[in-house]
């Protein structure tokens, strides 16, 4: 009984508590991809658990600002399901880049295609055997934690506005050098675009253009699939060594791929710039719960 009156009551909080209310739903969210990977594991169904745990980890992070509650050990068992399905996410997005630079280059990778399919049928079996070792009620150990924090709607959007601020100014910092911090710096704007995903549509506007930054995260996550398809390529050469037609074709792809990957990373580096000029555009414009832009 003492559950359902938990449960009750955290369900008669929700249309007050904009963070517990999405909690609730990336809950509800990962427990139906959860269901469909122990079923089988697909590109869609792995993808979607995927983002889920992002979208709670992120959460998460920004309830601790909020409240200072730790979480990170609690969360170790979702982390390495995360994980699991990471590796099989990975050769997946791998075969799908493989098959798409093919057709534009008009090159055939055989060989490597079947060492990917080799390995993502293996990490898939293990994933699924992941997830069923998994308990699904593990996400429920954080929902009372979202009550913590006992400030109005209107608080809890300002403070997001106010805490998304710092990290923009974090990222004004790293993108001195966007290269080297690409995947801080798209992890930081997740963050962002996440918690202002929150906040009612026209704040979170006021505060940043949201579809500059969706453009920006894109990119980001097309240069990150291209990070890992190189690597791919440099474990298949050092597992597989030799002097094969293929292997010298794919060294040769792999400084195809490397400028291809920096085209991708100007454009989210552009992007970030037009980001910031639309930005001091509208400072001298924003209200007071919109939080000045960090200098």
């Amino acid at each position: 009984m003492k559950i359902g009156r938990n449960l009750y009551s955290l369900i008669s909080m929700e249309g007050s508590n904009r963070i517990l209310k999405n909690w609730l739903q990336q809950g509800k969210i990962f427990k139906e991809n959860l269901i469909l990977c122990r079923k089988r594991p697909t590109k869609i169904s792995v993808h979607d658990l995927r983002v889920t745990v992002k979208k709670m980890r992120s959460y998460l992070r920004l309830n601790e600002e909020l409240t200072g509650n730790k979480w990170k050990e609690s969360f170790s068992k979702i982390s390495i399901l995360f994980k699991s399905f990471g590796r099989l996410r990975d050769h997946d997005m791998s075969l799908a880049l493989i098959r798409k630079l093919e057709r534009k280059e008009f090159l055939s990778f055989i060989f490597f295609k079947e060492y990917l399919s080799v390995n993502r049928s293996l990490t898939r079996k293990w994933a699924k055997q992941d997830s069923f070792k998994f308990n699904e009620q593990e996400p429920a150990v954080f929902n009372q934690q979202f009550n913590l924090f006992s400030g109005t709607d209107t608080e809890v959007c300002e403070k997001i506005i106010q805490l998304s601020a710092k990290k923009i100014k974090k990222v004004k910092t790293l993108a001195k050098h966007f290269q080297k911090n690409a995947h801080e710096i798209r992890k930081q704007l997740k963050d962002v675009y996440y918690w202002l995903k929150i906040c009612p549509k026209d704040l979170a506007e006021n505060f940043i253009n949201m579809k500059i930054l969706d453009r920006i995260l894109n990119y980001l996550g097309s240069w990150q699939d291209h990070v890992i398809l190189k690597k791919k390529i440099k474990h298949y050469i050092k597992d597989l060594p030799g002097k094969s037609e293929e292997n010298e074709k794919l060294k040769s792809f792999e400084k195809k791929l490397a400028v291809a990957q920096q085209e991708i990373l100007d454009k989210a580096k552009k992007k970030w710039e037009e980001l910031e000029n639309k930005k001091r555009r509208l400072k001298s414009a924003a209200t007071p719960v919109s939080a000045p832009y960090p200098d």
